[in-house]
């Protein structure tokens, strides 16, 4: 019982630690905004000179208000945090002797410090010099502060206001001192709050992985025993990864603002997905972000409840059995006749092998500029493919040719007995119903070549559901999916893969229950389309 009682006071620490902190530098602040002793002052200013009892003055404002910051970060147990503080509040020790013979608060602060000294092993995440704080501590910074100015103010509430007061040095008003340190403090508040709510946690250190990780990540996605093939968007080069203590298991995502979006599942070895699951939702709460997983399936759903995320249904993805795959009843009488209308104005069909795209580059790059340039858009990027050479012979290449000139193109991304469709572009002079043709080609070639499923993606926001019980992210979904038109083709996107009769596979977004997964889905369409000016159709 003693050794279980003295690993919770060790796990509680930083606690402790972080409200001493906050209390103390408030305390500092309070000293700092109201007025000091007489006698103590009077007698201090017979051996200082009044330009350094003012100067102490105010260096001790700012180590009050570094360390209401220090104490967010001794909280989530930085190491930085703990060798700072412990400079700032001997520091501060000083200070608060030179600007008033102040001993009582320098005794607070020394004891402090010699408390918190023993404890450095309680303080494990590494950190940077500077960390943004969270909304909630910004929010708890800025309370304390304006409560600090407001007491200052009424401290000194019967002092007659002058320009000249910023100037006079403690030995003729103290107020000066007050207004010098209101000022510091009401700066550095700004700036800590425009640094922590613009900052992305950890974008910096976690960027696109370079060749080497991408090879590392190939390997483990080809000898997986989970992956889907949406897992090769992971080696775009766009993405950060990462991995397993083995290597044999990664997971893709993207930093934005203070989100860490994962895209997908967790790649590679069953065994070690709950682990990578942990791990890289722990990292970013190191780094005082929240971690995203958007786009997972329902196999992932109970690893997410057992890490407390909360989740969300962002739409469906449309998978094509293709063992039951035919073109024989009342039903495919449409694509019957697409298919027969594209052969008889010469479309011929061929899937060519992964690494063909590199000899076909010119051709297939027509294509694409041609149909970007028709739908006045421009590549989509994170959970999208795009036209990349290397990324196109990555795996198979179906093409449909007229008079042996390609006008349509898909690659072909492949997970063990899983095939699914991913860019897909034609040339407006193709046939009409060229799509259709080579869809149905790829969906029989692919059956005869032993593979199960053709995935043809995902209808974003699908299948949510417009009831008065259901959640208010899901009744705004569906009504985007209805009447969303102008914005993305969201309900037409869904009919045209209909027309395949695939079978409807819910995908979800999960991420702590203080993140707005409204915002979270707003990330991912940004990152998608590349920015405000991508997602408003202003980038071309």
């Amino acid at each position: 019982m003693a050794r279980r009682l003295g690993g919770l006071a060790y796990e509680l620490t930083p606690q402790v630690f972080a409200v001493a902190t906050f209390v103390a530098g408030a305390l500092v602040l309070i000293s700092a905004m109201t007025p000091a002793f007489v006698g103590r002052l009077t007698a201090l200013g017979r051996w200082a000179p009044p330009l350094l009892i003012d100067l102490s003055h105010f260096a001790a404002s700012v180590t009050g208000f570094v360390l209401l910051v220090l104490a967010a970060g001794l909280w989530r147990r930085r190491r930085g945090a703990y060798w700072a503080a412990l400079a700032v509040l001997m520091g501060g020790a000083v200070f608060s002797l030179l600007k008033g013979l102040d001993w009582e608060e320098a005794l607070e602060l020394t004891a402090v410090a010699v408390l918190l000294a023993p404890c450095r092993g309680a303080f494990i995440r590494r950190s940077r010099l500077l960390e943004p704080l969270r909304p909630g501590w910004l929010l708890v910074l800025l309370a304390a502060v304006v409560a600090l100015l407001w007491l200052g103010f009424f401290a000194y509430r019967d002092v007659a206001y002058t320009d000249d007061l910023w100037w006079r040095l403690v030995t003729d008003r103290q107020v000066s001192g007050f207004l010098r340190a209101a000022g510091g403090l009401a700066v550095l508040t700004l700036l800590a709050a425009g640094w922590s709510l613009l900052t992305a946690p950890g974008a910096r250190s976690h960027g696109p992985a370079g060749p080497v990780e991408l090879a590392r990540a190939r390997a483990a996605l080809v000898s997986a025993d989970r992956a889907s093939p949406g897992a090769w968007l992971g080696l775009l080069g766009d993405k950060a990864l990462m991995f397993s203590p083995s290597g044999r298991s990664f997971i893709a995502y993207r930093v934005r603002g203070r989100r860490w979006i994962a895209l997908g599942e967790p790649v590679g070895l069953k065994s070690e997905r709950r682990e990578l699951l942990w791990s890289f939702a722990e990292t970013a709460d190191s780094y005082g972000a929240a971690a995203v997983f958007y786009s997972v399936g329902e196999g992932l759903l109970g690893d997410l409840a057992t890490m407390g995320l909360a989740v969300r249904k962002v739409g469906e993805s449309a998978v094509v059995p293709l063992g039951a795959f035919t073109l024989s009843g009342r039903s495919r009488q449409n694509l019957r006749t697409a298919v027969s209308r594209a052969e008889r104005e010469g479309a011929t069909f061929e899937v060519m092998p992964p690494g063909s795209a590199a000899a076909n580059i010119d051709a297939l790059k027509t294509v694409s500029d041609l149909w970007l340039r028709a739908h006045q858009g421009a590549e989509k990027t994170f959970s999208m493919g795009w036209f990349d050479p290397d990324h196109l012979d990555q795996g198979p290449l179906a093409v449909v040719r007229v008079e042996g000139r390609i006008v349509a193109f898909a690659n072909l991304l492949v997970a063990g007995d899983e095939l699914e469709v991913d860019l897909m572009r034609h040339r407006l002079d193709a046939p009409p119903g060229v799509m259709d043709y080579l869809f149905v080609r790829v969906m029989e070639w692919a059956r005869d070549q032993g593979f199960r499923v053709l995935g043809l993606g995902a209808a974003p926001l699908a299948g949510l559901e417009n009831r008065r019980m259901a959640p208010i992210f899901a009744r705004v979904g569906a009504l985007v999916f209805d009447e969303g038109g102008a914005l993305y083709g969201f309900s037409g996107l869904r009919a045209y893969k209909a027309k395949f009769s695939p079978d409807w596979r819910p995908t979800f977004i999960a991420a702590p229950a203080t993140t707005p997964l409204a915002l979270a889905l707003l990330d991912v369409a940004l990152l998608t389309s590349g920015g405000w000016a991508g997602l408003l159709g202003l980038r071309r």
